[in-house]
C-alpha cells in the first residue's frame, strides 16, 4: 500500500465512530497483525534487547516494581519481565485494547519463543513453560493478569498515574514515545520522576523513524523529514500519530525532567543517510546534524539521582 493511501485511510478512520475497531480489523487482514506469531517474536526480541541494556547498565531486575507506558494489544513485555523476576508490572494505556482472547493468543504465540525467553531470563525452559501453562489455566482475563502480576490500567493517563511517590524501580516504554506529542512526553517524564524511588530508572526504546516506510518500501525511514509541519498535518493522524522528534530531543526532555542519562544506543537504518541527501530537508529540521537526522532508533536509560544535589 502506498503510504499516502494508508495515511489518508487512517485519518478518515480516526474521526469515524468505531474507527479504532475497524482499523484493528484492517490490521488483522492487511497489516502487521496478519502474522501475530511474527509480531510477538519481534516484541520478544525487543524485550531481550532491553534485558541486555539493563544488565550492561548494572540495573537489577529481580524483585523490581515496574511501570509500562503504552500497554498495546498484547502484554508481551510485562509477561516476559515477570517471568525474568520482576515483582510486578503496572501498565497504562489511553485505550483499552487487551482482552481475554487477546491474552490467550499472546500466550499461544509466546510458546515458540520459550528458548529465547529462558536464555534471556536465565531460567530453564521447563520453568518458563510451567509458568505460561499456569496462566492458560485461568478462566478470566482478570485472573490471568493477577497470576502474571500485571496491573492493567486502561483507559488511563500515564501523566497522572495515582501511584505513590518514590514507589517504583523502573519505568519503561517500547516504541511508544514517537507517537506522543512533545508536551505530553514532558508530563509523562515528570510523573515518572515522581513515582520512581531515588536511584530508580527510566528505559525508553524509541523508533524515531517514518512508520509509513515499514510497509511502503518505496520510501526511506527518514522520508517524513522532507515535510514542513503544515504539510505533515495532512498525512499525520491520531491512529498512528508521529511526532517526528529527533533522538537528541528525547534525551533533552529526560534531562529536563531531572534524569541523568546512564546509557544510550542509536541505530541508523540502511539507506537513511543517502535518502537525506536526495531531498530538501524541511526548515524545522535544518538545525540538526546529519547524524541526528539519520538516526532511526534511540534507546536510552535515565537515572533519578539517589539524592538531591547540594543547593537544590
Amino acid at each position: 500500500m502506498n503510504w499516502r493511501v494508508k495515511g489518508a485511510t487512517q485519518k478518515a478512520l480516526s474521526i469515524l465512530p468505531g474507527g479504532i475497531r475497524l482499523n484493528l480489523m484492517m490490521q488483522m487482514v492487511l497489516g502487521d497483525l496478519r502474522n501475530l506469531d511474527r509480531q510477538i517474536a519481534l516484541k520478544v526480541r525487543d524485550w531481550a534487547l532491553s534485558m541486555k541494556y539493563l544488565r550492561e547498565a548494572g540495573i537489577p531486575l529481580e524483585n523490581s516494581r515496574m511501570f509500562e507506558i503504552g500497554s498495546g494489544w498484547y502484554p508481551v513485555l510485562p509477561v516476559c519481565f515477570v517471568l525474568a523476576g520482576a515483582r510486578s508490572v503496572a501498565t497504562y494505556d489511553i485505550t483499552r485494547h487487551l482482552s481475554e482472547k487477546g491474552m490467550l493468543r499472546c500466550l499461544d504465540s509466546l510458546a515458540p519463543q520459550i528458548p529465547l525467553i529462558a536464555e534471556t531470563a536465565q531460567k530453564t525452559p521447563a520453568f518458563i513453560t510451567e509458568k505460561l501453562n499456569a496462566l492458560r489455566q485461568k478462566n478470566t482475563l482478570a485472573e490471568m493478569l493477577e497470576q502474571s502480576r500485571i496491573d492493567y490500567h486502561a483507559p488511563a493517563d500515564a501523566r497522572r498515574s495515582g501511584l505513590s511517590a518514590d514507589s517504583l524501580d523502573i519505568v519503561y516504554s517500547n516504541s511508544v514515545f514517537e507517537h506522543i506529542p512533545r508536551e505530553i512526553i514532558r508530563e509523562i517524564l515528570a510523573e515518572s520522576f515522581r513515582i520512581l524511588r531515588p536511584g530508580g530508572f527510566i528505559m525508553h526504546n524509541v523508533a524515531c523513524n517514518d512508520h509509513y516506510a515499514h510497509f511502503d518500501k518505496s520510501i526511506s525511514y527518514v522520508n517524513f523529514l522532507r515535510f514542513s509541519e503544515n504539510q505533515w498535518r495532512v498525512w499525520n493522524n491520531r491512529l498512528q500519530f508521529q511526532n517526528r522528534m529527533r533522538a537528541p530531543e528525547f534525551l533533552a526532555l529526560a534531562r529536563d525532567a531531572g534524569f541523568e542519562i546512564a546509557a544510550q544506543h542509536t541505530h541508523v537504518a540502511a539507506g537513511s543517510r543517502e535518502a537525506l541527501r536526495s531531498f530538501t530537508i524541511a526548515p524545522e529540521f535544518r538545525s540538526f546534524s546529519e547524524s541526528d537526522l539519520a538516526t532511526t532508533t534511540i534507546d536510552f536509560i535515565g537515572r533519578k539521582p539517589a539524592k538531591e544535589w547540594p543547593g537544590e
